[in-house]
């Protein structure tokens, strides 16, 4: 039977997703390996669903669903298109928006657009939990695709099928949440520091 890293070079293997094994012996019906995967995923996963839900039991129902999602569709998991983690991170972090979206109404599309060629690169080098506190502040939607393109790398494509929008509508949340950041905030080492000029302006 042909294992699920069958085919890999050999200097491929000190790249082996960890998470390899156990997805193999999930399919062969081990509990144990279950288990393990779970405890394994469950903070990164946690994590992913509370940048997009602030409910906490929601973030418990999602998190559950999520799972038993991942579950049922191990089989289909490409090792190929990218590491376990960050495949069960998508499903997650798709449920949570769509939770997202069933909880609000949505609010109007943007036609206006700002014009910046900067990438956010900015929010990698930030204390993930002090970052999410500064920019819950931005419009719903700035936010999602803010997070969705600059944390969980979704493209603008696949954001604007999430979202149920178009493509050109990402692009311009993204560049409505980029210009919203550098009017507001220096970024100074790990911190994002309010401009005192801005201190009243936290719309």
């Amino acid at each position: 039977m042909e294992t699920i890293t069958d085919g890999m070079r050999d200097e491929d293997f000190h790249e082996v997703d960890p998470c390899l094994s156990l997805v193999q012996e999930c399919l062969e019906g081990r509990p144990a390996a279950q288990r393990a995967l779970f405890e394994h995923l469950l903070p990164r996963l946690k994590s992913a669903v509370r940048r997009y839900i602030w409910s906490e039991r929601d973030v418990q129902d999602i998190l559950q669903d999520a799972f038993i999602r991942i579950f049922r569709n191990l089989d289909k998991f490409d090792e190929r298109k990218g590491k376990v983690q960050t495949w069960a991170t998508k499903i997650a972090v798709n449920m949570a928006i769509t939770q997202g979206l069933r909880n609000s109404k949505r609010k109007s599309l943007f036609e206006a657009s700002h014009t910046f060629s900067e990438q956010p690169e900015v929010l990698r080098l930030l204390d993930e939990e002090a970052l999410l506190h500064r920019l819950k502040a931005l419009p719903k939607e700035q936010y999602e695709v803010l997070l969705l393109y600059a944390v969980d790398g979704y493209s603008h494509d696949e954001i604007a099928a999430l979202l149920d929008i178009k493509a050109v509508t990402s692009r311009k949340r993204l560049s409505r949440a980029k210009h919203w950041i550098v009017s507001r905030f220096d970024v100074e080492g790990n911190e994002m520091i309010l401009k005192k000029s801005t201190d009243h302006e936290m719309d």
